[in-house]
């Protein structure tokens, strides 16, 4: 081969004029930013320009459960601080909190509540395209690692779901990074980043969704480490002892102005049932409730095509349900594995490892060799559930890799790099992901566990028959085998191609880059669509239009369309002449998972996932008697005089009050007043006992059952009266009069904090009774009792959070004051650049 032909084939094709480069950063930033900011509206369109707005299920138990507290503020100029409609009684803040000092969150977006969510989408991508800036990426590298950030299919699913806590304290995660990198890897000026880390800070908790907040603590707190171990083997670890110093500063601003939330949060969690089961005797939730919805392993395959495991209609994985995956996008996964190989930024680990860790959490029950000793040893990790929901901090963190994977290739071919360079860790990339493909194509079986017995017992009692009846085997079969099957497999294979064809088209592009058929630029920018389109398309069969509503419907409007005959029965006559309202048990609602009840009367069921323990342990145990049935004993001293049902009940002391079609209102004619006097006290060992007790047969206007060591004097006084004065969410009061010694049983929830009993004006116990009731012991004579609920952290966190406020947008305005007057810019570019 002559010299001149061998320089032509060792010749690097000439790079294509590229546009991109030549507009300057500014320009570049801006067009970047448009196109992210342009994203949500395609997902979105509804609710931004098609006059309709997203109100999930979240969001209608919400308000349903909040109607108490939103009465008592009209009615009364004040916060309630206790909710009498649901669960027979809680403390309002596990419903609803206080109104928050202004801030961004309670001003501007909710003058952009109209375009929901399109504002908060803004702040999320707007705030991942800023950390990938500031980890060294360039514009087009952070726009793709943005839009994993943005669209992975949960983001809108809890959106049309109305989790609306969970998404809104997620959008401030790129902030905190953001807040983080400026303070310990910028030049800008302290106090400046010091009060965007602090604003951020305050927001995210200012949303309230712990289990977020607890759940990102883990890669927040491996970069702190990392950054702890760098300081300590440097000589010099001072500037690290520094910034830590702002770090706190930082926190302390954002604890100030949050203390309310967080403070009433460690107040109820000892009562809260997530503080453990005291009947139980555990101290957290209990493993299998904790763990229900774990994450499958062959289930993981849908973080790269969604639609393996059924997709939400046709699912099949060990899960009871679910509402769809964690879909990162086939992009995400090809840059993803090719940035784990060859990227050297030092911070690809400090993502890669929590990422690897949070994917591992989210099995579950499912890895109990790891989780088990988490849930036992680890602070705070029996506090919350659904184990799979780690993977929203899996899909955040492996953004992070998947992006530098992207920069590393293409500037490799930008560089003119020889192609085995660039082409074998694609060719390795390329590989793994025919692995995904030939499980998505070969090893799903397409059937879910115990689901031949869940339709083998539907059919049985639909035709009263046996559920091993070889008819209703053979109809079992037929459904599955002829309906489900084929369905799921022509969803799994459908996205297992499409999964492949995706992939393949990314590897042309890369290889049209490589071989200078087309600018570099060009190639990234078809990327970064393809990424967007692939996500988008996913995200929108997951977004639930059920959720969507008239833009001029409010959440009132559209509870009260569903109003029935039979609520508005119970609302007219559940009313006591003292100005109170006897409880319901809606057993037509599915009552102890419902609020919608709520609205309309006070229930003794509602929707919570951190109700009180001890009524949960109520409601596991005593509510229904082996059997038997309803325990009226239980239903009487809880003032449940009516409940909804659909057949009539053969139990004495039951009787139909109301009935519209197959709906009706059977009404309690033993239920007691909301204060009465016993006949007897019965002290027992424990809080335990007293529940077993009242679980069997029991008469609640004859006798008490309390745990403790004494039993307060009490003699027979058939002349006895009490009357209820004053009744609402934050006071109580009675006039009581007697010849002897009492005892009073108050239907009303005990819960200590807060509350604070006086008789005549003097301070007197409130005896925990009949396992959750208040019970006091009177004397003979003629009282006033009077129940206060004013809760220490309410007064004294309002000026906390007013006194932090002001100290945040003072040092904002400081830092801007200082940036003014320096008139310098500050780096975007960290530390830990990428070699």
């Amino acid at each position: 081969m002559s010299s001149r032909k061998k320089r032509k084939k060792n010749k690097k094709p000439e790079a294509k004029p590229d546009f991109w480069e030549s507009f300057a950063p500014a320009r570049q930033h801006s067009y970047a930013l448009s196109f992210l900011f342009i994203l949500p509206v395609f997902l979105f369109f509804a609710s931004v320009i098609g006059g309709q707005q997203y109100m999930g299920h979240d969001v209608i138990q919400w308000r349903a459960g909040a109607e108490s507290l939103m009465q008592h503020q009209q009615e009364h100029g004040e916060t309630a601080h206790w909710a009498e409609n649901m669960f027979s009684g809680m403390p309002a803040t596990t419903i609803s909190h206080p109104p928050q000092i202004k801030n961004l969150d309670n001003t501007l977006l909710r003058f952009l509540q109209f375009i929901y969510p399109a504002a908060e989408m803004w702040i999320l991508l707007g705030g991942a395209y800023l950390m990938f800036l500031l980890m060294g990426a360039r514009p087009l590298t952070a726009v793709f690692g943005a839009i994993i950030i943005g669209f992975s299919t949960y983001i809108p699913i809890i959106i049309g779901a109305g989790h609306n806590a969970k998404f809104l304290a997620y959008i401030y995660i790129p902030w905190l990074y953001n807040g983080y990198f400026l303070l310990t890897r910028s030049k800008m000026n302290r106090w400046l980043a010091f009060f965007i880390f602090a604003l951020a800070l305050t927001l995210h908790l200012r949303a309230y969704h712990p289990q977020v907040t607890y759940f990102f603590l883990f890669p927040l707190g491996t970069l702190f480490i990392y950054d702890l171990v760098k300081a300590i083997r440097s000589n010099n670890p001072k500037p690290f002892y520094l910034q830590t110093g702002w770090l706190l500063s930082v926190a302390a601003i954002a604890i100030l102005i949050t203390v309310q939330l967080y403070w009433s949060t460690m107040e109820y969690s000892p009562y809260s049932m997530r503080g453990g089961s005291e009947a139980a005797g555990t101290g957290g939730l209990a493993r299998d409730y904790a763990f229900a919805w774990s994450q499958g392993w062959g289930e993981l395959l849908t973080l790269l095509i969604p639609g393996a495991f059924g997709g939400a209609e046709y699912y099949w994985g060990p899960k009871s349900f679910t509402s769809g995956p964690h879909y990162a996008g086939a992009l995400a996964f090809l840059f993803f594995v090719i940035g784990v190989i060859k990227s050297k930024h030092t911070l690809k680990w400090i993502f890669l490892g929590p990422g690897i860790a949070t994917l591992l959490f989210s099995l579950g029950e499912h890895f109990s060799l790891l989780n088990n000793l988490m849930f036992d040893y680890f602070p705070l990790f029996d506090k919350f559930r659904v184990p799979e929901m780690w993977l929203m901090v899996t899909v955040f963190c492996f953004a992070v890799p998947s992006a530098f994977g992207f920069e590393w290739i293409t500037d490799k071919i930008k560089e003119g790099a020889r192609k085995a360079v660039w082409l074998k860790p694609l060719a390795v990339a390329l590989a793994i992901s025919g692995v995904a493909v030939f499980a998505g194509h070969q090893l799903l079986d397409f059937q879910k566990q115990g689901e031949r017995e869940y339709f083998a017992e539907q059919i049985s009692l639909q035709q009263n028959v046996p559920a091993d009846d070889p008819q209703v085997t053979q109809t079992v079969s037929r459904i599955i085998q002829t309906q489900l099957i084929p369905a799921r497999e022509e969803l799994a294979h459908g996205d297992t191609l499409r999964f492949a064809m995706l992939v393949l088209l990314a590897a042309g592009l890369l290889w049209l880059m490589g071989a200078g058929k087309i600018p570099v630029s060009y190639g990234m920018i078809a990327l970064c669509v393809i990424l967007a389109y692939d996500l988008i398309r996913v995200d929108s069969r997951y977004l639930s239009e059920q959720s969507l509503v008239d833009q001029n419907l409010t959440r009132e409007d559209v509870i009260e369309q569903d109003e029935r005959s039979i609520d508005r029965f119970i609302a007219e006559n559940n009313q006591h002449d003292e100005g109170w309202r006897y409880r319901t048990l809606p057993l037509l609602d599915n009552p102890f998972n419902n609020a919608i009840p709520a609205y309309f009367y006070p229930s003794a069921g509602g929707y919570s996932g951190a109700k009180l323990g001890y009524y949960q342990d109520l409601l596991d145990q005593a509510f229904f008697r082996p059997g038997i049935g309803l325990n009226l004993g239980v239903l009487s001293m809880l003032n449940i005089r009516y409940f909804t049902t659909g057949h009539p009940p053969n139990v004495s002391g039951i009787e139909i009050a109301f009935q519209e079609g197959s709906e009706l209102v059977a009404e309690n004619t033993s239920v007691l007043p909301k204060a009465f006097f016993v006949d007897s006290i019965e002290a027992k060992a424990s809080q335990p006992e007293v529940l077993q007790e009242i679980s069997g047969e029991f008469a609640p206007s004859e006798v008490a059952y309390i745990a403790e060591n004494f039993i307060p004097e009490i003699r027979p006084d058939t002349a006895a009266t009490v009357q209820v004065t004053e009744y609402n969410a934050n006071r109580i009061t009675l006039d009581i009069l007697r010849d002897e010694p009492g005892f009073l049983v108050l239907s009303e929830i005990w819960y200590p904090p807060g509350w604070k009993a006086t008789l005549n004006g003097d301070e007197i116990d409130v005896i925990r009774t009949n396992y959750v009731l208040r019970g006091f012991a009177i004397p003979s004579g003629e009282h006033t009792l009077e129940m206060v609920l004013e809760p220490v952290w309410y007064a004294t966190g309002n000026w906390l959070a007013r006194l932090g406020t002001l100290m945040l947008f003072g040092s904002g305005l400081y830092g801007g004051f200082i940036a003014y007057k320096r008139r310098e810019q500050y780096s975007e570019e960290p530390e830990d650049q990428k070699s």
